[in-house]
């Protein structure tokens, strides 16, 4: 039987997860579909063609103590054959990403996925593959709580998992996953350590992998040197540096501070404004604009259209998709700027050294929100670090992949451990909690 251990840096983005498993990232729509039976035909064409383009064919059974034993389409295969039929993270309101089940699902389908794949880069599909698990994840700062990390933390840890992927019509594979150990940060503050560090821990120039030609490669600071005339600068620039973080996602824009590499967390804030909350009422907009072409459509295959600006080939209804959007995303634009100018006031001007604006919002937002950012922070003499688009998504997963690899996890790792033999012993003596009651949740 095959057996993996695997360091997992985790970004659960409201349209998009970033995942690292082992160094690997693998990036899906963070959708899922519930399904009724196999969508298979046969073993002799569909293994192969599933083993090749497994992220793009997730589909398991899921049995697993707080997830409803199941059947599910993952991330791209849910959304190519369920289409708005999918089930994503709700980003109105106050629901933590804690309490909702596409973070597990897709998670747990997603590392068993790639542990089918490593068994078959190595030239076998055993039956069953066991994986143990050490993961970094966040939650935005206003569900960092300490009962939405408790919560997160049980539904990784309390059980072994059993996932079966089903890779053809009687083709199966099931993956047994037991999570040791799982630390909660904020949102953003892993981008500390992704703008520093590449994954081979030296200063970072550009990209986070190592890559055979950097000099080819679009420069993650190169504009932002020109901008302050600093020279040619790497990561050791933002040592010890004061940041003010904006992480603008598709539900979220988080603003925690950070001094050097320690979250102040006095001054980390967070409002629920973003790309999805403009794409929700867009959605009908854009079916009124193009009736012929759609009935119906997810947010994120709306956003799909949107990022196609900015890929190969451009979406046949981008123009229309872009009218759509246009209003509904300039108020929240209005209140995003307006939640930055608050934090500067709130930290104050002489504390922060740079305004650092990153997240898959960033890209879709840089038209109109940079030239706002730009002014202001020049009034107020502060850096403004607009990370290009090649880098703004990715910064989370990178920094969660560094930190499930440093000290600093291994520190809180083994804290755990000896907190919980300790509360095992209580136990013994006639406690009435349980150990993993006492401690799952603290930090």
């Amino acid at each position: 039987m095959l057996k993996f251990h695997y360091l997992v840096g985790n970004d659960l983005g409201n349209s998009e997860q970033d995942i690292y498993v082992n160094g690997k990232l693998i990036r899906q729509p963070n959708v899922f579909a519930t399904a009724g039976q196999i969508p298979w035909i046969d073993d002799e064409t569909d293994v192969p063609k599933n083993l090749k383009n497994i992220y793009d064919n997730i589909v398991v059974s899921i049995v697993s103590a707080g997830i409803p034993t199941g059947m599910y389409h993952i991330g791209a295969h849910a959304l190519k054959t369920h289409g708005e039929n999918v089930t994503n993270l709700y980003v109105k309101g106050n629901n933590s990403k804690a309490d909702q089940l596409v973070p597990f699902i897709n998670t747990l389908g997603t590392i068993a996925a790639r542990a089918v794949e490593e068994a078959s880069e190595m030239g076998e599909i055993p039956d069953q593959i066991d994986v143990i698990v050490d993961m970094g994840t966040a939650l935005p700062v206003k569900q960092h709580t300490p009962k939405s990390i408790k919560t997160m933390q049980e539904r990784f840890m309390q059980c072994v998992h059993q996932i079966t992927i089903h890779l053809g019509k009687t083709k199966q594979v099931t993956v047994s996953m037991k999570f040791e150990y799982v630390h909660v940060l904020q949102e953003g503050t892993p981008v500390v350590f992704a703008l520093q560090m590449d994954s081979e821990e030296n200063w970072r120039t550009s990209t986070y992998e190592k890559v055979e030609d950097n000099q080819n490669q679009e420069g993650l600071f190169t504009q932002f040197a020109i901008d302050y005339k600093l020279g040619d600068i790497d990561g050791s620039y933002f040592e010890g540096k004061n940041i003010l973080h904006g992480d603008l996602g598709d539900g979220t824009f988080d603003t925690p501070f950070t001094r050097g590499d320690a979250v102040d967390k006095d001054y980390c804030d967070g409002v629920n404004h973003g790309v999805g909350h403009a794409i929700d009422p867009a959605i009908s907009d854009l079916i009124s604009m193009a009736p012929y072409a759609y009935n119906s459509i997810s947010r994120q295959q709306f956003s799909e259209i949107l990022k196609s600006e900015f890929e190969g080939k451009k979406d046949k209804f981008l123009d229309e998709a872009k009218r759509a959007f246009a209003p509904h995303f300039s108020n929240q634009i209005n209140q995003i700027n307006k939640h930055i100018s608050d934090q500067i006031l709130r930290i104050g001007a002489n504390n922060i050294d740079i305004l650092t604006i990153y997240g898959g919002g960033s890209i879709l937002s840089k038209e109109v929100l940079y030239d706002v950012l730009k002014e202001l922070t020049d009034n107020v003499r502060i850096q403004l670090f607009y990370v290009p688009a090649k880098y703004a998504v990715t910064l989370n997963a990178e920094g969660l992949n560094y930190f499930v690899r440093s000290e600093i996890y291994s520190f809180h790792k083994k804290n755990y451990i000896s907190q919980i033999s300790v509360a095992k012993a209580t136990v013994a003596k006639g406690s009435k909690h349980t150990a993993k009651e006492e401690l799952v949740g603290q930090e």
